[in-house]
């Protein structure tokens, strides 16, 4: 069988992947997603816990309180009202704040969950699922994109890579003397995440709680979110993200005894005596980036080879600096490649 070909290859399916993918279909150009994972969503990951539930276990929300481009702000607007991200107020606190004063932050999330936006995006647009690229050739005026056993996969005009720094590097690094891998982040900080049930409602006032604790990064009280309901016989459901440097200091310790720990500090700091249930955990190895460089550049193309990455370790982090980081290469490609001119 014969590879299928497509104008622009597009490697991960995560936040910056998707979007990038609906922003090039939108513009008549024909794209191709290429996921290693069995599902899009990238660190906008949802565990099924059963049939009927699930919990987000990456990056929990949207926030578009920073969108200051028209564009971004129209497809805010847009996505709220197909139903792909909804509103979501909370109440959030510090975990060093010993107040009854909660502030109330509206931002958006994905209905009924993170990654829904995800698969709504890219619904109309091609997938290869389950498929890794570990070389890249260029052969004549077109890329072809390898997997292990170097059968072709892909062939494309242009390639897009919106993985995690480390796995872009080493995809770039199988061309010869290419100049951009040395401007890359390389030095990924690791997290541990966990949901936790309790059949009893806790005192802790806020849904959202960041900042101010050695092992916890943020504790998000997964039910608060819209559309979200506790499976029978629980009554709150919250998920755990662990600090950056704790996760380091774990030595990529294996989740569940991360999450075993990460719940007893939940429980300590709020004087929990309710019986926790730990429902999953999972271990983030690549999930903050310190950039390498402090230029103001979130992404790269080379207009030559038709090559460039993007996402959000590219643009300050988070599900924003994905978007932002697409948008951009995505404005530079049009620029440079109009449509129907290559």
């Amino acid at each position: 069988m014969h590879p299928p070909t497509t104008d622009v290859a597009i490697i991960g399916a995560g936040t910056a992947g998707c979007f990038i993918a609906s922003l090039l279909d939108e513009a008549g150009i024909d794209c191709l997603l290429i996921e290693k994972s069995r599902g899009v969503g990238g660190r906008c990951s949802h565990r099924r816990i059963d049939n009927d539930y699930g919990i987000d276990l990456g990056a929990p929300e949207f926030s578009h309180s920073m969108v200051t481009n028209p564009l971004l702000k129209e497809k805010f607007n847009s996505w709220v009202s197909k139903g792909y991200l909804s509103s979501w107020a909370k109440k959030v606190n510090r975990f060093d704040t010993y107040t009854s004063i909660d502030e109330t932050v509206v931002t958006l999330c994905g209905a009924p969950s993170m990654n829904s936006w995800h698969k709504k995006s890219v619904r109309h647009i091609n997938i290869l699922m389950q498929t890794k690229a570990y070389t890249i050739r260029r052969v004549e005026d077109c890329w072809h994109l390898l997997d292990e056993s170097n059968t072709v996969i892909v062939v494309a005009k242009k390639i897009v890579i919106t993985t995690p720094p480390e796995q872009a590097i080493d995809l770039l690094n199988t061309l010869n003397n290419y100049s951009y891998c040395h401007t890359l982040p390389t030095n990924s900080l690791p997290q541990y995440v966990c949901a936790v049930g309790f059949t009893k409602r806790l005192n802790a006032k806020a849904d959202f709680y960041q900042g101010g604790h050695a092992l916890l990064h943020n504790a998000i009280r997964e039910n608060s979110k819209p559309g979200r309901v506790c499976p029978a016989p629980l009554k709150e459901v919250w998920v755990l993200h662990s600090t950056y440097d704790w996760a380091q200091q774990q030595h990529h310790a294996e989740s569940g005894v991360a999450a075993t720990q990460l719940v007893a500090a939940f429980c300590q700091h709020f004087g929990i005596e309710a019986e926790p249930h730990i429902l999953t955990s999972h271990y983030w190895r690549m999930a903050q980036y310190k950039k390498a460089s402090q230029e103001n550049v979130n992404y790269t193309w080379d207009s030559a080879l038709k090559i460039g990455c993007c996402g959000d370790w590219l643009a300050g982090g988070g599900t924003f600096g994905a978007i932002s980081s697409a948008l951009a290469l995505h404005q530079q490609m049009l620029t440079q490649c109009p449509v129907g001119k290559g």
